[in-house]
């Protein structure tokens, strides 16, 4: 019964992980329908690579998703061939006790009242032979309905691993096709940037749109610091640790605070903070003690999670792979929030790292250690 319960478990958690595993790939459609209706209207080169983005990273999520049902299903047949070995060694050492009790059965059950009642037996001896061959075929027929159900359970178990087996080996050809769907996807976002890099007039509609992504988020910037209440926190942790803040991430500074022009396609935007070009996945930490107040995507910055650390003071990561928290958690100083990505990036996988004053940009250069 034991083994029953910790099957129906296992059954029921791959069951629950495939519902989400599912829903995943219903969304990933959704957004992969969504790019190919892009591809038909005349939309903005950010637009057009978010949305490449977000579909580039539910892949990712997919595969990762998919290896790791993969995983638990072989774990899942690993345990169906351990009991399915025990079972066969169980119901081999009963065979030859079951074949010894259908021959006595045989042998018994038509005749043995008769043969008890013309023996020369005592009265007392006939009683009790009678109940102890009754005893004797109850025993019998227990052992009977316990080798039916351990054939029964048998046949279930192997059946089970024979359907896992297909599906493992579905799930190989199902992750080969996201894969090569990812790198066509990688493809198409490098063919949109360099027709950009091309097309002087793609070029300056790329800066508009940079532009009024910056403006953008400074509204919301805004608007958060509205909403705030203007309690003061006394001596901000930001202003007693300035100059020694731990880095948000590993990796070097490829673009500073201040004006830039890319080189690869010459537009000329203010950079409102600086980018860490850093491996794909690496952690990402929080600077500072505060409680997330945005964690989702925006134009122009992927996935992004801002953090409010009071005073006026906030913190912003963007282009992330993934994000580790929700609008609302407080977290402390070193918390790992996500993972460096390239969502809504235009170079790569980098982190966009910025600090906010009274929702005016400052170089973070002078808070990092």
């Amino acid at each position: 019964m034991t083994l029953l319960l910790i099957a129906l478990c296992l059954f029921s958690q791959l069951a629950e992980k495939q519902q989400e595993l599912n829903q995943l790939k219903t969304k990933l459609t959704s957004v992969r329908q969504e790019i190919k209706n892009l591809e038909k209207q005349k939309v903005g080169t950010l637009a057009h690579i978010e949305k490449i983005d977000e579909g580039m990273n539910l892949t990712i999520r997919y595969i990762d998703e998919l290896t790791a049902q993969e995983s638990r299903e072989k774990s899942k047949v690993m345990e169906l061939e351990k009991e399915i070995a025990r079972l066969e060694s169980k119901m081999k050492l009963k065979k030859s006790d079951m074949r010894t009790r259908i021959i006595r059965l045989y042998k018994w059950k038509p005749f043995y009242k008769m043969n008890i009642l013309f023996s020369s037996k005592s009265l007392p001896q006939i009683l009790s032979s009678s109940f102890y061959l009754q005893l004797l075929a109850k025993d019998d027929q227990r052992a009977l309905f316990g080798f039916e159900h351990d054939w029964k359970r048998y046949l279930a178990d192997k059946e089970m691993r024979n359907d896992l087996i297909l599906t493992l080996e579905s799930r190989k050809h199902e992750k080969e096709d996201e894969l090569s769907r990812l790198n066509d996807e990688r493809r198409k976002k490098k063919q949109i940037l360099n027709q950009v890099a091309k097309k002087e007039n793609k070029k300056r509609a790329l800066e508009k749109e940079l532009k009024s992504a910056q403006r953008k988020l400074a509204d919301l910037i805004v608007s958060l610091e509205r909403q705030r209440e203007k309690a003061r926190s006394g001596t901000n942790f930001l202003e007693a640790n300035r100059g020694k803040l731990s880095w948000p991430c590993h990796g070097n500074v490829i673009t500073n605070f201040g004006k830039v022009i890319h080189p690869k396609y010459n537009t000329t935007t203010r950079n409102n903070g600086i980018d860490i070009s850093t491996s794909y996945g690496d952690n990402v930490y929080a600077v500072a003690p505060g409680k997330v107040v945005y964690a989702d995507r925006f134009m122009g910055y992927g996935n992004l999670v801002l953090v409010d650390h009071l005073d006026g003071y906030y913190s912003l990561y963007g282009h992330l792979a993934e994000m580790l928290i929700n609008t609302g958690d407080e977290v402390p100083a070193g918390r790992i929030i996500g993972r460096v990505g390239e969502s809504g990036s235009l170079s790569g996988p980098i982190l966009h790292f910025e600090l906010r004053k009274d929702g005016k940009p400052v170089d973070p250069m002078a808070y990092l250690d």
